[in-house]
């Protein structure tokens, strides 16, 4: 009778697993936000002591949503699961494929798209009772990316009938297999690896290797650690014994010879991929692991995200003729349309003038930001900014620009072209000139569509950069190109006479408002120091015209007034420059005025207000960022604003970007912005932030601090926290 007990509890046993093979539930998927999410096993049925593989597999959305290897690379956190396991079971670690680089902005992250299967070692007890099931428990997490970060999680749950024998569940455990085959292989060969003046070089001489690499597309090293500069390109050779890897050094590098690990990932033409575990240790490298190169492939975007890509830059350059710090530029453009409107030949060669400076411009900023970029620096639109001197000549050159549309430059025609005569006589010339002017005060303003184009091309490769940054530019540009080719528009301006002399004279205030405004960003990088030695320089500068014109206007008074001009030019730069801070100054004690108290930003700042159930509003600015001071005055700073971040207790942080700051680069990157303003409202539970539109009104302000903090949330506040 027991007996045929036993067997009957075995067949019982037996019927249950073949069931879960054929499609009986034993996980239950959950979806989360942009994630499927199960445990999967690749046993329908298993037996006491039974030592088997399951897996936390992710299946994501497509689109570009991705999840993290066990070294992020840059920012990001790994997947991972905490297990509620029954008595005598165990569980291992996880098996991670090769990881993929995942390029955002200026950073490098390593990663996985699509899905992601990360098997693990399952141990059951021998004392497991055939016919009993197995109940597995954990809650995974992870954290899922685009062009925002949401972390997710998922109580997910496994259940295995415990059997007299053993069954297979054939979908799961081919999932698993090929997470496996995706996964590094240990060499068979040696690794080694030696410092360079930049950083490190790591040779791999292996047969497989050296046999894979002939073949290869590209190859990347991924180390296990923060010892590299992850965005940084890596140059890779080949040879007969191997391959080769020379990388850049982090500040996180040990100093002197030391070990390095990691994954070398080779992929071929057809996305065939081959991954190795490197465990170098310090000795020289063999000549026959090096000497042919091997240009890695980047991964460019399709038609479709490319061309949608151009658009958003395309609307950006556009709205640039509305934002606040272009505006000023645009009026010595309007001057000149006063002149052409009634030529239209000549106010076609205007028109492409003018589009030819603000492409040159936007040119050489994409141009220095992707050569920045190489070099493994951290820089974004304003770079041109974040340098007092060039703050001074610039704020020089605009008050030279108002002296010239009030007529002090008109002795006999012969300065009109020092300085710009950029709205009168000073023909294509100065068209073009004006294009420049407009580009590089507009470039660092990042409106609305520029901020997420500019912040996905700068993750593409270098044509791809240049071009959006060269669509920026016509759409900057493409308002003044129609009208310059558009008869119709001389029908809408008067005919030339006095008047234009009075209204040429006007437009030079907006430029002496612009040289003001340049003077205050650079009061705050050098103290009053660099805006004296800026007016010393504008002083010099206007004794040189002045003293042209007591000169004369022969070729000698030119060249004394030039010389003079020129002089003023170098003398201010060079003041400011003895003066201002470091290339990467520390952020000070921030402030954004009126009864709104604030302090400066940093991430552990944000971990330790988190940590303490605070919301958290973060202000990423700059001095030289007129959207930034416009919100500033008509949103941050108003009651509305005030009297919500006193209800719920706001922590108001400031991320001032008036100076080069590679932290904040990097935070900026990591919400696919290449400029400021950006606007971060982390809630009262955790969790990551919402990002805030660029231009802010004090109702969005005290809404989304509602929503952050939660309901109920304000009861109990008063007297709570003292950053307001």
């Amino acid at each position: 009778m027991i007996k045929t007990m036993k067997r009957f509890l075995g067949v019982c046993a037996m019927a249950a697993g073949v069931l879960g093979a054929s499609g009986g539930a034993l996980a239950e998927p959950v979806r989360t936000g942009h994630t499927l999410a199960e445990l999967i096993s690749e046993r329908a049925a298993v037996v006491p002591g039974d030592l088997f593989l399951g897996a936390l597999r992710l299946d994501l959305d497509d689109g570009g949503w991705h999840v993290y290897w066990k070294n992020v690379g840059d920012s990001g956190l790994p997947p991972k699961i905490d297990w509620e396991l029954p008595e005598g079971v165990s569980v291992g670690e996880f098996t991670w494929p090769a990881p993929h680089a995942i390029p955002l902005a200026t950073l490098m992250n390593y990663g996985y798209e699509h899905q992601l299967v990360l098997p693990f070692e399952i141990r059951l007890p021998q004392g497991a009772t055939p016919g009993a099931e197995i109940e597995l428990k954990g809650r995974a997490s992870w954290l899922i990316c685009l062009e925002t970060c949401i972390p997710e999680q998922a109580d997910l749950v496994l259940r295995l009938p415990v059997a007299a024998s053993l069954v297979a569940a054939e979908a799961p455990g081919a999932l698993i297999a090929e997470a496996l085959a995706a996964a590094p292989v240990a060499l068979t060969g040696e690794a080694m690896v030696e410092r360079t003046d930049d950083g490190f070089r790591v040779g791999v001489r292996d047969d497989a290797v050296a046999a894979a690499a002939t073949s290869a597309a590209s190859a990347r090293f991924f180390p296990d650690g923060p010892e590299i500069i992850h965005a940084a390109a890596q140059t890779v050779e080949f040879g007969p014994e191997g391959l080769s890897v020379s990388m850049t050094a982090s500040e996180y590098a040990p100093a002197g010879e030391a070990p390095l690990s990691g994954v070398v990932v080779l992929e071929g033409e057809d996305g065939s991929r081959r991954a190795w575990v490197v465990a170098a240790t310090p000795a020289a490298l063999p000549a026959g692991v090096s000497g042919t190169m091997l240009s890695p492939v980047a991964a460019g975007l399709t038609l479709l995200p490319l061309l949608s890509l151009l658009g958003a830059a395309f609307l950006g350059g556009l709205v640039l003729n509305l934002m606040p710090c272009v505006l000023p530029v645009l009026s010595i453009k309007a001057a000149g349309l006063v002149h052409t409107a009634h030529n239209p030949a000549e106010a076609r060669l205007h028109g492409v003038a003018y589009t030819l400076g603000v492409l040159v411009c936007f040119a050489a900023v994409g141009a220095i930001l992707v050569a920045l970029r190489m070099a493994g620096e951290q820089a974004g639109l304003g770079f041109q900014l974040q340098y007092p001197p060039m703050v001074a000549v610039f704020a020089l050159i605009m008050f030279a620009v108002g002296l010239n549309l009030l007529g002090v430059f008109e002795i006999g025609g012969s300065l009109m072209g020092v300085g710009g005569n950029l709205a009168d006589r000073g023909g294509a010339s100065g068209a073009f000139f004006t294009g420049l002017l407009a580009a590089f005060v507009g470039a660092p303003c990042v409106g609305p569509f520029m901020a997420p184009a500019v912040g996905v091309a700068l993750s593409q490769p270098p044509l791809t950069v240049m071009g959006v940054f060269l669509v920026i530019g016509l759409g900057l540009a493409a308002p003044f190109l129609l009208l310059s080719f558009t008869p119709a528009i001389a029908r809408l301006i008067p005919k030339p006479g006095a008047w234009m002399a009075v209204f040429r004279q006007a437009l030079a205030f907006p430029m002496f408002l612009t040289a003001i405004w340049l003077l205050w960003v650079l009061g705050g990088q050098t103290g009053a120091d660099g805006v004296i030695a800026a007016v010393a320089g504008a002083t010099v500068f206007a004794f040189g015209v002045w003293l042209a014109g007591r000169i004369g206007s022969g070729i000698s008074g030119r060249a004394v007034s030039a010389g003079v001009i020129l002089l003023a030019v170098i003398g201010t730069a060079m003041s400011a420059n003895m003066i201002t801070a470091p290339a990467e100054a520390a952020q000070g004690v921030a402030s954004s005025g009126g009864e709104v108290s604030s302090e400066p930003w940093s991430p552990e700042r944000v971990k330790a207000l988190q940590a303490d159930g605070r919301v958290i509003f973060v202000d990423f600015t700059a001095r030289w960022c007129a959207t930034c001071q416009v919100n500033k005055k008509l949103a941050i700073e108003t009651d509305e604003a005030k009297a919500a971040f006193a209800e719920y207790d706001v922590a108001f942080l400031v991320a001032d970007w008036t100076n080069r700051d590679s932290v904040i680069a990097a935070a900026l990157a990591e919400h696919q912005r290449a400029g400021v303003p950006l606007y971060l409202m982390y809630p009262a539970s955790g969790g990551p932030p919402e990002v805030l539109p660029q231009m802010l009104t004090p109702g969005l302000i005290a809404a989304a601090v509602r929503t952050a903090a939660g309901p109920g949330a304000s009861e109990g506040l008063t007297g709570k926290g003292d950053g307001l």
